[in-house]
């Protein structure tokens, strides 16, 4: 008996020892393999950039380039911000820097102490990865362009980028909210849409929700199979970039709008989607001009261009129509509503810029929507008359001194410095 009880004990002792070296090896096997598809991945990433914009003409022979392509890719992830769904962490590199609150770095004139000089005005740009500079670097974005203009005329300003990547206008709405809830508020906001409407409004066949929502709606399910997948996710990027490339050339993506398919969904073109859009969008404008006039900011609003309605393209430009061609007859029919729209063609502060490269000759595009460094100087030269207007009116609002008492009994502008007492100087030289 005590043999047999020893025997089955050695067999068991001995199959524990196979399964553990069985799980070592297997353990190993993975982690060699996902350092050998990191390794691969990262050389074809410095030897063959397969991104799109990488081929874009402002990059032809640029020294900086392939650096500036690695830390470009670090700087796309995002983290889950509650409201807003995801914001940007922060990031110290060559090209591109953010703050501990995700701000994307921006040019500024140094800091000049002078007595008697007015603070700097406060100017807040909000709006997607095209605001936040996405294949730029820091001090190409439109603010930095921006503030670079506003220091040429003779302005102080400090312009801070609030753009985030893939946001949409009501998630900038809600940004702006946060802002002032925190007490940063601008003397000027700035918005800069077009692009994330349309296509969040054919991603999921209904406008009102953000790019990327699809995959948020099964997060509330937040068991081990969900948790095991985020931690393969963020710790093996090698094999999930392996397959997903193996996948997409198994079953690639449709280069046309045949229909939904379960990796990439499209939704037909139909006039309602398009109405009901325009209509989400004008009723942001409003909200965001109620809050300028409870806290005392000035906002200003453009729709930007797309690649799509420029006539005169470059080889790669026109490869990039070709390539998102799904796209065209979505914008066409979205942008075309937004120029018929009374209510936006009768706001003062609405901006339609989307034909400011039509005519032009000059390749300015890196893919189908996102400009190159000089596109993004003629935006923001295309803004700087605007906000400067603004700043001058805000100048001459009120002829002389105003007293603290006659102040707070202008429209709104008591609540205005209750709510940020430290900027109670600045809104009373505005008022000089």
């Amino acid at each position: 008996m005590v043999r047999v009880l020893l025997r089955s004990l050695k067999a068991v002792g001995s199959g524990i020892r196979t399964g553990w070296l069985l799980l070592g090896i297997t353990l190993v096997l993975i982690i060699v393999t996902e350092a050998a598809l990191r390794l691969a991945l990262e050389t074809k990433a410095r030897l063959m950039p397969t991104e799109v914009w990488t081929q874009a003409d402002m990059y032809r022979n640029v020294e900086w380039a392939r650096d500036f392509f690695r830390e470009h890719h670090v700087a796309e992830r995002t983290t889950w911000a509650p409201y807003v769904h995801w914001e940007h962490p922060p990031l110290q590199g060559r090209y591109i820097n953010m703050d501990r609150n995700g701000l994307r770095a921006t040019w500024n004139p140094p800091p000049q102490d002078v007595a008697g000089d007015p603070p700097p005005v406060r100017v807040f740009t909000f709006g997607g990865s095209t605001m936040w500079g996405w294949g730029v670097r820091d001090h190409y974005t439109i603010a930095s362009h921006l503030g670079k203009l506003l220091h040429a005329k003779g302005h102080r300003a400090e312009v801070m980028n609030y753009g985030k990547i893939a946001y949409v206008s009501t998630q900038d709405v809600i940004a702006l909210l946060r802002c002032i809830q925190r007490g940063e508020i601008p003397d000027i906001a700035l918005f800069y849409h077009g692009i994330n409407e349309v296509l969040a409004s054919y991603e999921h066949g209904k406008v009102g929700y953000p790019l990327r929502s699809r995959f948020r709606c099964v997060e509330p399910d937040r068991g081990p199979w969900a948790q095991g997948q985020e931690f393969l996710s963020g710790n093996f990027w090698g094999f999930r970039r392996f397959v997903a490339g193996l996948r997409r050339r198994i079953r690639p993506w449709p280069l046309r709008d045949t229909g939904p398919d379960e990796s990439r969904p499209t939704f037909p073109v139909n006039d309602e989607t398009a109405r009901q859009m325009v209509r989400v969008y004008e009723a942001n404008l409003a909200a965001i001009e109620s809050l300028g006039r409870r806290y005392g900011f000035e906002p200003l609003f453009y729709w930007q261009p797309v690649l799509f309605s420029k006539r005169h393209r470059s080889p790669h430009e026109q490869t990039i129509v070709e390539r998102v061609s799904m796209h065209e007859k979505k914008f066409d029919d979205i942008y075309r509503r937004v120029r018929r729209s009374e209510a936006l063609n009768s706001h003062p502060r609405f901006h339609d810029i989307s034909d400011l490269f039509d005519d032009s000759k000059e390749p300015y595009y890196l893919d189908g929507w996102h400009l190159s460094e000089p596109g993004n100087r003629l935006i923001a030269a295309a803004m700087v008359d605007d906000v400067i207007e603004l700043i001058e009116q805000r100048r001459t609002a009120v002829v002389g001194p105003v007293p603290v008492a006659q102040a707070s009994r202008l429209p709104f502008a008591g609540a205005h410095l209750q709510a940020r007492p430290v900027c109670r100087s600045r809104f009373i030289w505005f008022c000089r």
